[in-house]
């Protein structure tokens, strides 16, 4: 969502407005409150100071002799007055009668009948206290009033007198006890003396009458405060919103004028201009500002910008034609290079090959080659041209012609390398090589014959390893003339897999400049069964990440050997036939015996894995797998059932004392070679037969 100036000036006055108006209503309240309780502790202290002057200059007498006599009562019934503070009384009656009967010596009876002299002047002069208080808080608005002492050892407030109505709840008779409501309370009576403080709920300040144990207590509720902060904050609020929103109005209205119409004549300016430059023709768009302020000096800029980008256009336009040319030439030619190649693989007897090449510009310099040399033999080829771009396409063109015009003339490869060779170095000013690898098959046999020219070692994949073949390699093609060359050779087994490959695979490299290697080469090409180039080339990916490749990746992959595989879970008898049917459908142009031999071969291994060894074993599962090729067949049967050697137990002098493990004795005779390990949790019996 685009928002354009106006709004954000808007919504940036906005908030700074409110920011102001929190600020100062917050500022001013504050102010305004610390004002109020100074103004409310003054006129309580002012109060407290005038009733403890009274006292002590008109009825200090009295107030001694009232003290002793409350505090004579306290001293002998302190118990009695402690369960009282906290006793809940059945009406106000009770409680009177409970304190009156307490202070009867001190107070007259309210029936005013037997006054001695006594009673009566302590009585007027009682009342001459009173009024002065009740003329003090009414004078000065305080919402309580009371005297009273205070018991240091068991922290309990004596009263004396109180200014509240007698039938209240909350009045303290003479001789009542309480406890100091808060910390600030009982440190000034521990201390003595006097002080004024604030609570959230009211303000209070205690007096202490001369050098004796007699304190004043006047407090006034915070309601008046609280209502006139409400009404405050209000004014506040409204008082500083109209003034943000004048000077916010004035601040839209210059911006507006001095930025924001500017700004859209350089937008408008710079938006035909933007549509001149698409058009393909771009001409100056001038906006015409004469402001001599910052938005002046940007228009100035915008148009030598145009003016830059006009000729710079202009010649572009020329370059980019140039270059499409080159990059329409440089698609065909990779076009043709690609068309080349063979992309579909061959399968031929029990031997098929695939390739997988992915270049790293439009054209690159390796190439591979495959096709049959006649009914028996397959001949292949890798190689990997030094440089890259146009150069060593050229030169991989050249030499992949020459190699299949050499190499269909029947001779050896040691010859056909020499001949190669030598024609490569003709004319090759530039001193241009190629690594390579090449091969001839027999398809029938599994017999390899290769030469390496100074390329990668190839992987050979047997038996769930990979391992390196041809450490001894010939010198690079096209470089030194009348050169000598050695081949090679390997007999290929059933299931045998070879991996050929130029350097753009094991020497990609990720961020930290760390090569792929052969040991990743060799870990995902033992893994990957099918697909093992795109396996390859993923794995590649993943290690060098956001890397970009540096060279050309070509890989070709050999296989020997046609497999049967079958996996069964929960396995039954029945599953014994269904196996033996899918083998020896693939085996039916083989002799006949041999393959009855090899389907009673299935039969008793399947038999002796289904009856012995799953007991107690929760999901069994048995894999057979056929392999065929050299002249010969491999079973392979794996189960994860509990660890057993048939081989070592099924011997003639072990079958002698047993009843069982004739079956696997007649495995054992009728194949040619055996092996048994436990690895991985599974059971893996393997069985060797030449079909001729």
């Amino acid at each position: 969502m685009k928002f354009s100036i106006r709004k954000k000036l808007l919504f940036l006055i906005a908030v700074l407005s409110l920011a102001l108006i929190i600020a100062s209503v917050l500022i001013s309240s504050r102010l305004y409150s610390d004002s109020l309780e100074q103004n409310m502790k003054g006129l309580c202290t002012e109060t407290a100071d005038s009733l403890r002057e009274s006292l002590e200059s008109d009825h200090i007498d009295f107030m001694i002799g009232y003290r002793d006599k409350i505090k004579a009562v306290y001293d002998q019934n302190r118990e009695l007055l402690e369960e009282a503070a906290v006793r809940e009384f059945e009406s106000m009656d009770q409680k009177e009668e409970f304190y009156s009967g307490m202070t009867e010596g001190i107070f007259p009876p309210k029936h005013g009948i037997g006054l001695s002299y006594d009673m009566l002047v302590f009585n007027s002069e009682y009342s001459q206290v009173l009024d002065r208080i009740d003329m003090l808080s009414f004078a000065a608005g305080m919402d309580t009033a009371s005297v009273f002492i205070y018991d240091r050892e068991y922290g309990n407030m004596i009263y004396l007198i109180d200014r509240m109505p007698e039938n209240s709840n909350l009045y303290n008779f003479p001789a009542s006890i309480s406890k100091p409501w808060d910390a600030q309370l009982k440190a000034v009576l521990e201390a003595g003396g006097s002080a004024v403080y604030m609570t959230s709920e009211a303000c209070f300040a205690v007096q202490q009458v001369g050098d004796e144990n007699i304190f004043l207590l006047f407090s006034e509720q915070n309601t008046d405060i609280h209502e006139s902060m409400k009404l405050f904050s209000l004014y506040s609020f409204v008082i500083t919103l109209a003034a943000t929103l004048v000077i916010g109005l004035v601040v839209l209205l210059f911006a507006n004028k001095l930025i924001v119409r500017n700004i859209k004549k350089l937008t408008a300016a710079s938006e035909r201009f933007t549509s001149e430059i698409h058009g393909g023709s771009p001409e100056k768009v001038s906006a015409a500002i004469t402001s001599r302020d910052e938005i002046g000096e940007l228009s100035e800029q915008f148009d030598l910008m145009q003016d830059s980008i006009v000729g710079y256009v202009r010649s572009l336009e020329e370059k980019t034609s140039k270059e499409e040319k080159m990059k329409a030439e440089l698609t065909l030619a990779a076009r043709i290079q690609s068309e080349s190649l063979p992309k579909d693989g061959l399968r031929a007897g029990l031997a098929q090959i695939s390739s997988f090449l992915k270049p790293a510009r439009e054209v690159g310099g390796d190439f591979y080659d495959y096709f049959m040399l006649d009914e028996q033999r397959m001949f292949f080829c890798l190689a990997d041209v030094s440089g890259k771009g146009i150069p060593a396409a050229l030169f991989m063109m050249r030499a992949k012609e020459l190699i299949k015009a050499e190499i269909m003339t029947g001779r050896a490869l040691e010859d056909f390398a020499c001949r190669l060779n030598n024609a490569l170095c003709a004319g090759n000013e530039e001193s241009i090589f190629i690594t390579a690898f090449f091969g001839i098959l027999d398809i029938k046999s599994g017999e390899l014959s290769y030469l390496r020219a100074g390329h990668e070692q190839p992987f050979l994949r047997r038996d769930g390893a990979a391992v390196m073949i041809s450490e001894e390699s010939n010198l690079v093609l096209g470089l030194f003339e009348n050169m000598a060359f050695t081949a090679d050779k390997l007999l290929l087994q059933p299931g045998d897999a070879l991996l050929m490959y130029t350097d753009g695979l094991n020497e990609g490299c990720n961020e930290e400049k760390e090569e792929f290697g052969y040991e990743r080469i060799a870990k995902t090409f033992v893994t990957a069964e099918d697909g093992t180039e795109e396996a390859l080339y993923d794995a590649l990916c993943a290690f060098c990440g956001e890397e970009e490749q540096f060279d050309d990746v070509t890989m070709l992959v050999l296989r020997f050997g046609k497999e049967i595989r079958v996996e069964i879970a929960d396995p039954c008898y029945d599953d014994i036939t269904k196996v033996c049917d899918a083998v020896l459908a693939e085996l039916k142009d083989i002799d006949q015996d041999r393959a009855s031999e090899i389907g009673l071969m299935i039969d008793e291994v399947m038999n002796n894995q289904i009856s012995y060894a799953f007991h107690g074993t929760a999901h069994p599962h048995i894999t057979v797998r056929c392999i065929r090729g050299g002249g010969e067949v491999i079973l392979c049967f794996e189960d994860n059932g509990k660890a057993f050697d048939p081989l070592r137990e099924a011997t003639p002098e072990k079958l002698a004392k047993s009843e069982g493990g004739f079956g696997i004795l007649l495995v054992k005779t009728l194949s040619d070679a055996q092996s048994y390990e436990r690895k991985d949790g599974l059971n893996r019996l393997s069985f060797r037969k030449k079909i001729g």
